[in-house]
């Protein structure tokens, strides 16, 4: 429900359980965490403004307490730069994931998406060429299409936001506004909504 709509409900719902999951042990391998449960524990927590409780989890585990990657010391950087983007700290979270060899074309994929927010937030001259190379990315990375589906509607989207966020009366931004809540498949939905709010 919370990926085909988004609603807040489903969000905390998700949070909650993935919370419960998580005190109760249930993502630890050998007294580690896999990265892609520490990632969905740091972005849901991020989303319903739980900071400190997401600083508490990433400080509890360093690079050497994440498994089920070749890359750790990637994957905590980019959530601390997802934390440090959710406290408004653009600077700070440019810094996490600027420079940084993002081998795992996953993570290389959501570093690209958080430095497109970043970019967006600063009304940064760089936002037209970090799209172009998110949209490169994509179709060159190997993964599932509802995945890359999900990519293609963000930045095209996005593409509308940029157009029509500051038209508060037009009825293209009022259209885009119930296309980003109904779409079935797209990433940073909530995201898109608020800077259209």
């Amino acid at each position: 429900r919370y990926y085909k709509s988004g609603d807040e409900f489903a969000r905390r719902k998700m949070f909650e359980v993935y919370k419960e999951h998580f005190e109760q042990g249930y993502f630890y391998v050998d007294n580690k965490i896999t990265v892609m449960e520490l990632r969905v524990l740091n972005t849901f927590a991020l989303k319903l403004g739980q900071f400190d409780w997401a600083k508490k989890v990433l400080e509890e585990h360093p690079p050497e307490r994440i498994c089920v990657t070749r890359y750790p010391a990637e994957a905590h950087s980019l959530n601390w730069g997802e934390y440090y983007f959710y406290r408004k700290e653009y600077e700070e979270a440019k810094k996490c994931i600027a420079y940084k060899p993002f081998e795992n074309p996953q993570l290389s994929i959501v570093a690209e998406v958080l430095l497109i927010k970043i970019y967006f937030e600063t009304t940064d001259e760089l936002l037209d060429y970090r799209v172009k190379a998110l949209d490169q990315k994509v179709r060159r990375t190997k993964m599932a299409p509802i995945v890359k589906e999900r990519y293609y509607n963000f930045l095209k989207k996005l593409d509308k936001v940029v157009k029509y966020s500051w038209q508060k009366d037009s009825p293209k931004r009022r259209k885009l506004v119930d296309e980003i809540k109904t779409i079935p498949e797209i990433i940073e939905r909530e995201w898109l909504l608020e800077k259209l709010k």
